[in-house]
């Protein structure tokens, strides 16, 4: 379901790519050296994105650095990370074993892997015990609103962007704690939303599970996406954010859209 909160790289200056780049291989280094080499599979341009918000707004201190990794083993390439670089490798192991462990409920795939990210599981929880309660309830009520066969798209969207709102607020103290949760929980809705549109043709196929009606015409599919997109970016544009504004705003702005531009072509 991840994977859709990515840049418009058309729209970013040559600056501003290798900005992003450097942030996601920053990224992809930490989760490397808290997880393992196999974890960077996890990795996703979601948690880019919350480790670039949180990152600008906490003025945290980069780290900067040149590599060559697996994926590049030629060419060094620049990296970047902060104080929010460890958080957001948490928050993608922790959403990446639910979501395998969905996978694994729904198709009976990944068995194996799940069982090795499971061992992970109690550490993450008593590190982060509220984020990963939130998460742990809000999927297994998903789960019973599934199993129910629930069509309403709009409260399923909400569920899910319960979820991410919770992982945005990294400190339940801070004095953005609203917004920040105001901010994932829109980008949950719109990813849920997305997700269930790009779906809808192979879910119905294969008999799965879909909130959204048989026969939603795009319009109204693109009126529900721009309501959950004006919610996150109605509370991005609260953050005092200057670094990276332009970037994060192309991400907002455009970037979050190319699924659903590249579905009706």
């Amino acid at each position: 379901m991840f994977g859709y909160v990515l840049a418009n790289g058309s729209s970013l200056t040559k600056e501003e790519k290798e900005v992003y780049k450097s942030h996601y291989c920053g990224l992809c280094r930490t989760l490397r050296e808290q997880y393992g080499p196999k974890a960077v599979m996890a990795l996703s341009y979601d948690m880019v994105f919350l480790e670039m918000v949180l990152s600008d707004l906490c003025d945290s201190p980069e780290t900067k650095g040149q590599e060559r990794c697996i994926p590049h083993p030629v060419k060094e390439h620049a990296y970047v990370t902060t104080l929010f670089s460890s958080y957001a490798a948490d928050m993608q192991m922790l959403l990446g074993y639910y979501s395998l462990l969905d996978k694994v409920k729904d198709e009976g795939k990944g068995k194996n892997e799940e069982k090795k990210m499971r061992a992970l599981l109690p550490a993450l929880e008593e590190k982060y015990p509220r984020v990963a309660e939130r998460i742990r309830t809000g999927l297994d009520l998903i789960g019973r609103e599934e199993e129910l066969n629930s069509r309403d798209a709009e409260h399923m969207s909400l569920l899910f962007g319960e979820i991410l709102g919770e992982v945005f607020v990294y400190d339940e103290d801070s004095f953005f704690r609203d917004d920040l949760r105001s901010l994932g929980c829109g980008l949950g809705r719109f990813i849920y939303l997305l997700d269930a549109w790009c779906d809808r043709k192979k879910d119905a196929k294969e008999g799965a599970y879909n909130p959204l009606p048989q026969d939603i015409r795009e319009e109204e599919m693109r009126q529900l996406l721009l309501d959950a997109a004006s919610a996150a970016s109605a509370a991005f544009e609260r953050l005092p954010l200057d670094q990276h504004v332009f970037i994060l705003r192309n991400i907002l702005y455009s970037g979050i859209w190319s699924k659903f531009k590249e579905e009706k072509k």
